[in-house]
């Protein structure tokens, strides 16, 4: 668990604690202002002042747009070794997932009609080092890693080099470096959306917008699972074939990369991220087959 800010740095900050909110990576709490204005005290995960001026432009640009997203009041600041945010704090509860099929559905109508907006931002340059899945997979660092943990990790490394192989020949011929891109949110899913008396109030966590593909979006709001975010998005801006061929490889590139970045610095996980790459949806077509 993330400790609370000390007693001193919120007197610093102007601020009186409320609680935590937590987070995947940023890490933030509800606090108060000296009129008792609700807040957002917000921890970044990053010590690159880049990458968090990039978010800081890129939510200042969608506000702009009229969309609800929370808006940087104060900061950052540096203090013991980690940047420091005061946001507005924005009203409202996750959208309801009773019936999933409905929220998914209706989820990926609102990406589609958040992207029409974001295709506007051609003028930002690229965060950080992201890559397009192209990139990723065109990369022989990724063998070279695999190869490396194979001895300890063989039957993980197989799965990654298996699907890493499908990701690779899925695009041969495709052209997609001349495809264009926009800036994606990265993580558009419930619990990253609020919604305050029937209308939307919120959309947080940007910690993973970068320029991509436009159905890089989908990675994390799928999951080569919520086959129903992908269709309700495609009924508002439908996908181009080789959209729908590009869907599984963007997924599984993102995955490997991601698992052989933590492998190069000694991380691993609970096996999230083979679990996810076993994974299979109808909408794969040819890719829906088992691994074996």
């Amino acid at each position: 668990m993330t400790p609370d800010p000390n007693q001193e740095r919120l007197e610093e900050f102007g601020v009186r604690l409320v609680a935590p909110l937590g987070g995947r990576l940023n890490q933030h709490w509800l606090v108060e202002s000296s009129s008792r204005e609700p807040l957002v005290l917000r921890r970044w995960s990053t010590s690159a002042l880049d990458d968090i001026t990039f978010e800081l432009r890129l939510l200042a640009r969608v506000a702009a747009m009229g969309w609800p997203v929370p808006s940087a009041i104060d900061g950052p600041w540096e203090r013991d070794g980690h940047f420091w945010s005061l946001f507005t704090f924005l009203p409202g509860e996750s959208p309801a997932t009773n019936d999933p099929i409905a929220e998914q559905r209706s989820r990926g109508r609102l990406l589609a009609e958040f992207h029409s907006d974001l295709q506007q931002l051609q003028d930002f340059g690229q965060r950080g080092t992201w890559r397009r899945c192209e990139e990723i997979l065109a990369d022989p660092a990724l063998d070279r890693i695999l190869s490396d943990h194979e001895p300890k990790r063989p039957e993980d490394v197989a799965v990654l080099r298996w699907h890493l192989n499908r990701a690779r020949e899925r695009i041969v011929g495709v052209p997609l470096h001349d495809r264009s891109d926009i800036i994606i949110h990265g993580d558009f899913t419930p619990w990253n959306l609020r919604f305050h008396r029937g209308q939307l109030s919120g959309i947080l966590d940007f910690e993973l917008s970068h320029h991509d593909h436009r159905i890089g979006d989908f990675a994390l709001s799928w999951r080569g699972k919520y086959d129903a975010v992908v269709l309700g998005y495609d009924e508002v801006a439908p996908l181009e074939p080789e959209e729908w061929a590009l869907v599984t490889p963007l997924w599984w590139a993102g995955l490997i990369e991601g698992v052989c970045q933590d492998l190069t610095k000694g991380i691993y996980d609970d096996g999230w991220s083979i679990r996810k790459l076993l994974q299979r949806s109808v909408l794969m077509g040819p890719d829906a087959e088992p691994y074996r």
